[in-house]
């Protein structure tokens, strides 16, 4: 109780109205569906940071960068992403890039911060006039998948307010996004692998998923157990994982569990 006391007084210290931070946390809880997220972010959380576009959504992440899967946005220019992202569809902006070493609030202001950041990923920013955008999500326990949330064309100066705002409410909207993720749209270049799997690694990942080891597996599917073997190796290349739980992991992200 002193802790949320503390959270609120800080907020009235920077100018934040307690009242709009609590209805946006309690809201949060009550989400079900991308209709519902998307009218908390354009209403109650707008009028806290009065944020022009968002966009937010889920996706993994790894040292090759990053692609998202399930996208939720209101105005946020398309184009932007497609000049950003690579051959194989990851998009990974400096901004993604610095949230995942630190997991702490990202923000640029455009004019004041531009020299902390690459001079073409600023010139892609600034045609597309996003302005002043601050960033933040949630990072899975295994460090490969991410929940994540950018508000951009944000008027006036962003900083130590924004900062606090995204610290309290993005662990709220994240279980929000959570579960709306079924009603969420697939990303239109989505970047698992340009191979799928077959259906017989399918039903491998599943029975993975279950918790069988490869005899059992080969016992179950009536295969050899060198030839599981082979198909696990072949799933991992497919979806770029290095091991069994990041395989399950990916595979649920991607719906190939369902």
């Amino acid at each position: 109780m002193e802790q949320g006391t503390d959270a609120l007084n800080q907020a009235a210290a920077l100018g934040i109205d307690p009242g709009l931070l609590m209805n946006i946390i309690v809201r949060a809880t009550t989400i079900q569906d991308s209709q519902g997220l998307l009218e908390l972010l354009n209403n109650d959380v707008q009028k806290v940071l009065q944020q022009d576009v968002m966009v937010c959504g889920v996706g993994g992440v790894s040292p090759k960068g990053s692609y998202a899967h399930k996208v939720l946005h209101h105005n946020y220019p398309p184009a932007y992403f497609n000049e950003l992202a690579t051959a194989e569809g990851r998009v990974d902006s400096p901004l993604m890039q610095r949230w995942r070493t630190a997991q702490e609030p990202v923000l640029f202001q455009s004019g004041r911060d531009d020299a902390q950041f690459p001079d073409e990923w600023v010139r892609v920013f600034n045609k597309y006039q996003l302005r002043n955008t601050i960033a933040h999500g949630v990072l899975d326990v295994q460090r490969t998948l991410a929940s994540y949330f950018i508000f951009s064309r944000i008027p006036g100066e962003i900083g130590e307010r924004e900062i606090f705002i995204l610290k309290l409410i993005i662990p709220h909207l994240h279980l929000a996004l959570v579960r709306a993720l079924t009603t969420v749209q697939e990303f239109s270049r989505m970047t698992a692998s340009n191979e799928a799997l077959s259906d017989r690694q399918k039903q491998i990942l599943r029975w993975i998923n279950e918790g069988k080891t490869n005899w059992e597996i080969a016992q179950i599917l009536e295969m050899t157990e060198k030839n599981v073997k082979y198909h696990i190796e072949q799933i991992f290349a497919k979806l770029q994982v290095r091991n069994r739980t990041q395989a399950v992991a990916k595979a649920m992200l991607l719906g190939l569990l369902f």
